[in-house]
């Protein structure tokens, strides 16, 4: 071990002292201690009684460590997908299936300066596609494509200014990062993105299972470049846009807090409680050099998810809620600190960035407009019933079933409309019932035991965009529209002619999402 570890690197995992009366809680702390490193394969302390000539009774303390492999590789593969997209780029319909791809590798060193300071780095790409061009029959079906590095360093305690309160609190772990992040990301016939992320950061967690993580310094530049005419124009056209989608830096703080909690008489019960609060140009933009892209805002974040599970059934609730408010002269929050719903992930009726903002209107279909619809507020709750259906293989491969409803919206803070008045798309009490969305649906998920493979089918049952009955309806559910593609009829007002009837493509962007995703969402 002294080729492998620094001596005060084993000194630091060890909560009782040479000399020390014996201490059954500081015994389990060196043990977690140990065995959270990562870096060793196995890990064990023996207790040896010492015989001794004098009344007290010692013993010596031995460390079984037995080192585990320092490099080590990862790589992994998402997927999801959306049907009846519209959310696609200007020169695509609106109707399109968006299937996105993407593949991560990462290096990890576990040990690094001896010290078992963890060190990873990582590329990922992802592309994601439109298996339905636009009319004008454009051969590109790619919608966008994106490459990053990341670069994370963790020690394995709290360092400068920090570190004299890891020892002296009851943290069961503690952690300091340095994150640093690079990406590019092309949406086809619409804009380039370059950003650079980088923060630093500290997590403490307790033996009550309250974790606590803080970042003094959260640095995200965002760059804006090679818009086309036809995005500009809907920027032109969209105030709500034009603030949002230009060049942008966020440079402040954030904390977080997480809660799990188990259930000691009912173990198959869980409670998760996550709060987060960030913040951008409170401190930092007090600086002159970062003033120029500055966005300053506060932003809240809050999360609660109850799950109970039996051996072949499980149900979920979760509850969000966040609000992000622009402060001086900013308006709202840069595009990359919005929120959205839809997607595989949150309301699965709609397709991502497909709901709201509020009861606006939903895009005609075929529309070529730009139409990703994202807000300064965001409330949603999903309540899943899961269920086993059968094993396929034994031990490998398991169908299961689900059944869920999400409720939700996405809003603006502020009024955006140019003229003053009401605005559809801002959050207020008032509205908020007929601006909900709701999503009914079913799924099926293959349990491959490693990783889960998830389709969920989401039907509209309350649209906030239509007036009528306050958005309710009852899908009219059938082979035809969610299966039979456009065919070519007569043309009643031509004789001789035919068009293409897009009837029950229609039906599917207005009433219908089809998602495949990996691991369940919440």
């Amino acid at each position: 071990h002294k080729n492998l570890f620094r001596p005060r690197f084993l000194v630091r995992k060890m909560y009782l002292r040479k000399g020390d009366l014996y201490n059954q809680t500081n015994f389990y702390k060196s043990l977690n201690s140990f065995a959270r490193a990562g870096v060793w394969q196995n890990t064990n302390l023996e207790i040896k009684e010492v015989k001794s000539n004098d009344s007290l009774q010692k013993i010596d303390l031995i460390a079984l460590l037995t080192p585990g492999k320092q490099y080590g590789y990862e790589a992994g593969i998402e997927a999801s997908y959306s049907a009846s997209s519209n959310t696609n780029s200007v020169t695509a319909a609106n109707a399109g299936n968006l299937l996105g791809l993407s593949g991560n590798f990462s290096f990890i060193n576990r040990n690094l300066r001896k010290e078992g300071i963890k060190m990873t780095n990582s590329i990922s790409a992802g592309v994601e596609f439109n298996f339905r061009p636009d009319s004008n029959n454009t051969k590109n079906i790619i919608n966008s494509n994106e490459l990053s590095y990341s670069n994370n360093i963790a020690f394995p305690r709290l360092v400068f200014p920090f570190g004299r309160f890891d020892r002296r609190r009851n943290f069961v772990s503690t952690e300091s990062f340095i994150n640093t992040r690079l990406s590019y990301i092309n949406r086809i016939n619409l804009f380039n993105l370059q950003s650079f992320n980088f923060a630093v950061g500290y997590s403490a967690t307790t033996r009550k299972n309250h974790q606590y993580i803080f970042k003094p310094l959260n640095f995200e530049f965002a760059r804006l470049y090679n818009e086309t005419d036809s995005f500009k124009k809907t920027l032109a056209e969209n105030p709500f846009l034009r603030y949002s989608f230009n060049t942008a830096l966020v440079a402040g703080s954030s904390i977080g807090y997480r809660y799990n909690k188990i259930n000691t008489k009912h173990n198959n019960r869980q409670h998760i409680v996550k709060l987060n609060f960030e913040e951008s140009g409170l401190l930092w933009g007090r600086l002159g050099i970062f003033k120029k892209y500055m966005r300053e805002y506060v932003k809240f974040d809050a999360e609660y998810v109850f799950s109970t599970s039996r051996p072949k059934s499980a149900f979920v609730f979760r509850l969000f809620g966040g609000v992000g408010i622009a402060i001086n002269k900013d308006t709202t929050l840069p595009f990359f600190k919005q929120y959205y719903g839809g997607g595989s992930n949150s309301m699965r009726g709609w397709p991502v960035r497909g709901i709201g903002r509020g009861s606006q209107a939903l895009a005609p279909y075929g529309s070529t407009t730009f139409n990703d619809r994202t807000g300064d507020v965001q409330l949603e709750t999903n309540i899943e019933y899961r269920y086993t259906i059968a094993q396929i293989i034994p031990n490998s491969l398991v169908l299961r079933g689900a059944l869920f409803a999400d409720i939700g919206n996405v809003w603006n803070l502020r009024n955006t409309n140019p003229g003053g008045g009401t605005d559809s798309t801002q959050f207020k009490f008032s509205t908020l019932y007929k601006q909900l969305g709701v999503a009914i649906g079913t799924g099926f998920r293959l349990d491959f035991n490693y990783f889960i493979l998830r389709f969920d089918f989401g039907f509209r049952f309350k649209r906030p965009d239509i007036a009528k009955n306050d958005g309710w309806q009852i899908p009219d559910i059938n082979f035809n529209n969610l299966f039979k593609r456009g065919e070519r009829v007569p043309d009643p007002n031509n004789p001789g002619s035919t068009y293409n009837d897009n009837r029950y493509k229609k039906w599917r962007y207005e009433n219908y999402n089809l998602t495949i995703g990996i691991s369940y969402p919440f």
